[in-house]
């Protein structure tokens, strides 16, 4: 997928060029003016080509082409002209200022997508980053170990040039000169080549008191970051953390056949086995019953018993796992992948979907070189999943496969957001994303009448699952969690995010806050990518996208360095979330 900027001040036209795009895999940004237009490029820094209109609202094309070939980053950038005139001098112009090609309106879609083709054969950003592959092989660097790299350069970057904006202001020559050191070093530690006529020409400025095109020196490094932006995100579709391309769920694996329809995990269950909707009469129904119909002990009696049965025993051996990974070696990682039923076959499928490249691992070598190209973690974590997956009981009062998708989702996230943010113990957020929903795992496994019926009590959003499942076990699900977490002696890390996943704030111990944050975050994720609702899921990835919005605060709080911009951030995590959704089911399925 690439990417197109269009700059046209009509809508019309932007739709229609944005549909040849958008319709043959490709992104576009939309810009009505000139200065809409740096703000896109500077947002996401490099772009595969822009189409441009020859007459904007307040001026001309080309007067924005001459700004744009005097920025030293975009001297080679692909630009295609489109214009009603056809007065020679206009069109000398835009050859004169380097734009690949002018054209006369309409648009047509194949003339564009010619244009496209080209466009991407020129390769114009190699004076500017070196390749992936060409810098990993020069560092002798893993994906990983690159992608590391560039997380540091990028907040690096971002940290000194506020330092040299501030310092600009009060004419503070050394401090500036030294932030420009540090920045050149972490461009030049990820290939950024350009960076070295840029800074340069920043000194040059300041030493001669130029100080507006010392500002805009520093745009240009702006631009940059976004660059580096932009190959962080490649990296992370390299690491199968975001597809490639579109991906799309049997329908047969979100409904199976062989499944009698009122064991639906959803209100529905309480729907197809009774005559009347009984959501509609939640709350008769809760003010009917005086005393929950299961009491604190009961549960804590059950939540004993269900430590020596799966897919709770599964459970603890999985956390063990997770816990072991930091003492691990690639040989044992390397075994116990090797060794899970049915893992090859599967994980050669979801690389093939998802990386777009056909995998054979089809023998312990090649299975280790996709551990040294995905990481040891992810690897060792999708055989995890599969093992849990394959030991689900066969038979069940509720369909436990949409909360299997829901906690597999959750982990995935967990995992690659711990890997965006740089977080140490990356370890433990697949961990806490296995656990967190431990609660509603025992009332699903060990009470399912009483829990469908919480379900349906909840279905018409008068009461919060919280508030039902209070109403008929006296304990919801958050406490009967750390409850569970507890017998089956886990540590008060995951016991904490059981509890308070849904509201970290709540948390207490400081060391806990990071994880359970970023376990809220992933479930929140989990739930819009799965949600069947499009609204309730846009609803729910725009909360998201506010930077109030407090599970950011508190990362931050921590000293937690957010790669992006929160709605950037976001966007990102999105797609991840999508991508997760789609393996957790893939590692559910039996039927590849």
């Amino acid at each position: 997928m690439a990417k197109v900027l269009i700059i046209d001040d009509d809508r019309l036209c932007q739709k229609l060029v944005g549909k040849i795009f958008v319709n043959a895999g490709h992104e576009t940004l939309i810009a009505r003016s000139a200065s809409e237009a740096w703000d896109r490029l500077y947002e996401h820094g490099i772009v595969d080509m822009i189409v441009l209109d020859n007459q904007l609202e307040q001026e001309w094309g080309w007067q924005f082409l001459r700004t744009l070939r005097q920025h030293s980053t975009y001297t080679g950038l692909p630009v295609i002209v489109y214009t009603g005139h056809t007065e020679r001098d206009s069109i000398v112009r835009y050859f004169e200022l380097g734009v690949q090609s002018v054209n006369m309106k309409p648009y047509l879609s194949e003339v564009l997508l010619t244009e496209f083709t080209k466009a991407i054969a020129s390769n114009w950003t190699s004076h500017i980053i070196e390749p992936t592959e060409v810098i990993c092989e020069r560092l002798n660097h893993t994906p990983a170990q690159y992608s590391s790299l560039l997380a540091t350069a990028d907040s690096t970057i971002t940290e000194k040039l506020h330092l040299a904006r501030t310092r600009m202001a009060v004419s503070s020559t050394t401090q500036i000169f030294a932030a420009l050191t540090s920045i050149e070093q972490q461009c030049r530690s990820v290939g950024l080549i350009a960076i070295e006529a840029v800074t340069a020409k920043i000194r040059h400025n300041i030493s001669d008191g130029n100080l507006i095109e010392a500002y805009e020196g520093l745009r240009i490094v702006d631009s940059f970051v976004g660059i580096i932006r932009q190959r962080m995100l490649q990296m992370l579709q390299m690491n199968g953390a975001v597809a490639q391309g579109g991906l799309t769920i049997d329908k047969r694996l979100t409904t199976p056949e062989e499944e009698a329809p009122a064991t639906c995990f959803s209100g529905a269950y309480a729907r197809e086995i009774i005559d009347k909707p009984l959501w509609r009469f939640g709350p008769q129904l809760r003010q009917a019953i005086p005393h929950p119909l299961t009491t604190v002990p009961e549960l804590a009696e059950l939540s004993k018993r269900m430590t020596e049965v799966a897919p709770f025993t599964t459970l603890v051996e999985s956390l063990d796992l997770l816990s072991s990974i930091p003492s691990q070696s690639v040989e044992s990682a390397l075994q116990y992948s090797w060794d899970t039923p049915g893992f090859t076959k599967h994980y050669a499928f979801i690389l093939q979907r998802v990386t777009g490249t056909q995998v054979s691992l089809e023998t312990k070598i090649s299975l280790q070189r996709a551990m040294e190209q995905q990481g040891l973690i992810k690897v060792v974590l999708i055989a995890m999943l599969l093992r849990m997956a394959n030991k689900l009981p066969p038979e069940t009062t509720l369909n436990l496969r949409p909360l299997c998708v829901q906690t597999f989702t959750t982990t995935l996230i967990s995992f690659e957001l711990g890997r965006l943010l740089k977080l140490k113990n990356s370890f433990m957020l697949p961990a806490a994303g296995l656990a967190h929903d431990s609660g509603r795992w025992l009332f699903s496994y060990g009470k399912p009448a009483l829990f469908g019926l919480a379900l349906a009590l909840a279905a018409d959003g008068k009461l919060t699952l919280e508030q039902a499942e209070a109403v008929l076990f006296g304990q919801n699900h958050h406490q009967v969690g750390q409850m569970l977490l507890a017998d089956l002696g886990q540590s008060e890390l995951l016991q904490d995010t059981a509890l308070n996943y849904q509201d970290p704030a709540a948390v207490t111990n400081p060391d806990n806050i990071i994880i359970v944050t970023v376990t809220h975050l992933s479930n929140l994720l989990a739930i819009a990518s799965g949600s069947g609702n499009a609204k309730n899921a846009a609803a729910l990835i725009e909360r998201l996208r506010q930077p109030h919005y407090p599970a950011w605060a508190l990362l931050q709080s921590r000293g937690v360095a957010l790669p992006f911009e929160v709605p950037e951030l976001v966007e990102t995590l999105q797609k991840i979330a999508l991508t997760s959704h789609w393996i957790a089911h893939q590692l559910l399925s039996h039927s590849l």
